[in-house]
């Protein structure tokens, strides 16, 4: 209760800071200058409104779309004010009149508000916010997202049709991580409109490999395909068709999809400079030449490590050209997990490369986020990326990352 009463005397208070500095303004304007035309006063409280919102968006009591709003009805009160009135001085009497109106708005509007909001809110419940809370939460406007699931299950066993109702609770679903749910509710909100909608197709995808561990392969793929036949350029589903191919080790069809995101985002966009990096990634796994523009824009920021990767003569023998070579930087303390990696053959030898957060297997785990790295290169005769027994390989110790420049590795070790 306590806080509902606090609130109102706030708004009460916001709302007596509007509209008594214009008055109190000009009664003070109207003690030095009688003469002061209508006019040049609209033009003050048009500049010290301005500047009240201006204040207010500074310190975020209100948003840039907000201030962009009130601002438009400024200036448009402003010119309605200007094409309407006189330059008839300021009289006495409206002095009189001005100091009156200050007075009847301070002791009515809070009188106003309280009474208004008592006839026209809950009654008497409207000053006792506690006690309406039931019913509000009866008509579905309160209560938490879990309470709101309920009543929308409820409602969709008496309208079983109703298909925006059931999209609505699927996605309630996915927001509460319940995958498995959301994605039997996005199919069957799918299916009620004869899967023809490729937004739903790509949700129910989304949802379908969340609840498989974020694995797309399999039926979220297909469904991903069935929305780009509906819509070539949906971007959601060009994003979870191109995680697909990644997954699945089908990097040609990575490129695919990647290629065509990059048309859709706006040049120098935050997204195409990031699909760039990613193309890079893939073209230098295909080993397909890297476009100089994308690889200038792969290169940009973030942390990079470059070098070259040679073998061991004496080891010459037990490799085969078609063997695979895993060229990756890692950690040197936390997970195992690359933090950059290039896949190769071993007739690529020697090879020289660039690491950089591009290449990172996950947002969160890339060169730039550790200051210690260590940075190996392994020959598999499986192309399996665990190191098995046979394998051939080369650790460096860990050093910094910024100083990671023109390293030479080369392999001489036999896994055992």
């Amino acid at each position: 209760m306590m806080v509902f009463w606090l609130v109102a005397v706030l708004l009460i208070a916001v709302a007596l800071l509007f509209l008594l500095p214009p008055l109190i303004q000009k009664l003070q304007r109207d003690s030095n200058e009688d003469a002061i035309g209508r006019d040049e006063l609209n033009v003050t409280i048009f500049k010290d409104q301005l500047a009240e919102l201006e204040l207010d968006l500074s310190a975020g009591v209100i948003t840039q779309e907000q201030y962009e709003v009130a601002k438009h009805d400024l200036e448009r009160s402003f010119l309605q004010d200007a094409n309407t009135e006189t330059d008839a001085p300021v009289s006495q009497t409206d002095s009189v009149v001005g100091r009156s109106a200050a007075v009847v708005i301070v002791v009515l509007v809070p009188l106003l508000a309280v009474s208004i909001y008592n006839m026209l809110g809950s009654g008497k419940a409207g000053l006792h916010p506690e006690d309406a809370r039931p019913q509000v939460q009866a008509e579905g406007h309160e209560g938490t997202l879990e309470e709101q699931v309920r009543k929308l299950q409820d409602h969709l066993q008496q309208n079983p049709d109703d298909v925006e109702g059931w999209g609505m609770l699927a996605r309630s679903y996915y927001f509460l991580k319940q995958y498995g749910a959301a994605a039997e509710t996005f199919a069957r909100t799918s299916a009620l409109l004869q899967d023809s909608n490729a937004e739903l197709l790509a949700d129910y995808a989304d949802a379908l490999a969340m609840a498989n561990g974020r694995n797309m392969a399999g039926r979220p793929y297909e469904l991903v395909k069935k929305a780009l036949e509906i819509e070539p350029r949906l971007q959601k589903a060009l994003w979870l068709a191109g995680t697909a191919t990644y997954q699945s080790g089908n990097f040609e069809d990575t490129l695919g999809y990647w290629k065509r995101l990059l048309e859709i985002f706006p040049k120098g966009s935050e997204n195409y400079l990031q699909m760039q990096k990613n193309i890079a990634e893939i073209q230098q796994r295909l080993g397909l030449p890297v476009d100089t523009e994308i690889q200038t824009a792969a290169a940009a920021g973030g942390a990079s490590i470059s070098g070259v990767v040679r073998l061991d003569e004496s080891l010459m023998l037990d490799a085969g050209v078609d063997d695979t070579l895993f060229v990756y930087a890692r950690a040197a303390n936390g997970p195992r997990m690359p933090l950059a990696i290039v896949r190769k053959t071993v007739k690529d030898l020697p090879f020289e490369f660039t690491l950089d957060d591009s290449m990172a297997m996950n947002p969160a785990m890339k060169l730039s986020n550790f200051q210690q790295v260590v940075v190996g290169a392994r020959i598999s005769k499986s192309g399996n990326a665990m190191p098995q027994p046979g394998d051939l390989q080369v650790v460096s110790q860990p050093m910094g990352v910024d100083d990671v420049k023109g390293l030479e590795l080369v392999i001489s070790e036999v896994i055992q």
